[in-house]
């Protein structure tokens, strides 16, 4: 894969970089060895609270194109050992529960777990980030996997998931849009997550009322 002067960019040279490394597969394995895990992990919080707590699992492995994109945002060199070393989320699940604080008992869940190295535990419910963005992330290596490459476990309530889910539509589409449009829909998506993270509270209070009934 050449550009029109015959020489590789950096990004092709990433994609095919990565097509070569067996890198898919690894990050594939990963995520079959940890999601049958969390799903053990559901059905156990649902039991034990008596409601369903977690709403589903989903996975994904980042694609090359998304990952030297990333590195690029981030001001990185975009090579796929940079890729390796800085990046922590080329393979990744996601945990979505009912309620703010079913994110906290599904988090303390998994911390339990064995055969899995944790790295770092990012609370972005206690600090949001600038976006509003509200959600635990949990950075972790899979030793079973052979492999120093790391992954990403995210847990968040259902309603800060429809936000993410926008929220990550909007930053893919920045460059096609006028830039005073695209600041104005942040200003507008981050007072969304604000009024979510209301939201969750008054459903968790909601919830605790019915339940103390």
């Amino acid at each position: 894969m050449e550009s029109e002067t015959g020489r590789m960019t950096d990004r092709e040279r990433l994609i095919t970089e990565y097509e070569q490394s067996g890198l898919r597969s690894v990050c594939e394995q990963m995520i079959a060895y940890v999601t049958p895990l969390l799903e053990q992990i559901a059905v156990q919080v649902d039991a034990a609270y008596d409601r369903q707590v977690v709403q589903y699992i989903s996975s994904r492995v980042k694609m090359p194109e998304s990952i030297y994109n990333k590195l690029i945002r981030k001001g990185r060199d975009g090579t796929l050992p940079k890729a390796v070393e800085t990046l922590h989320d080329m393979a990744g699940v996601r945990v979505v529960c009912s309620f703010q604080d079913d994110v906290y008992h599904v988090m303390k869940e998994i911390r339990k777990l064995r055969g899995l190295k944790f790295i770092k535990v990012k609370d972005y419910i206690a600090h949001p980030k600038p976006s509003g963005y509200r959600s635990i992330h949990m950075i972790l290596e899979v030793p079973a996997a052979g492999t120093p490459v790391r992954m990403e476990i995210q847990v968040r309530s259902a309603a800060m998931n429809y936000w993410a889910m926008l929220d990550h539509q909007l930053s893919y589409k920045n460059k096609k849009m006028d830039d005073a449009k695209y600041q104005k829909m942040q200003k507008d998506l981050k007072t969304c997550a604000l009024e979510i993270a209301d939201i969750d509270k008054k459903f968790l209070k909601f919830r605790k009322a019915i339940e103390r009934m």
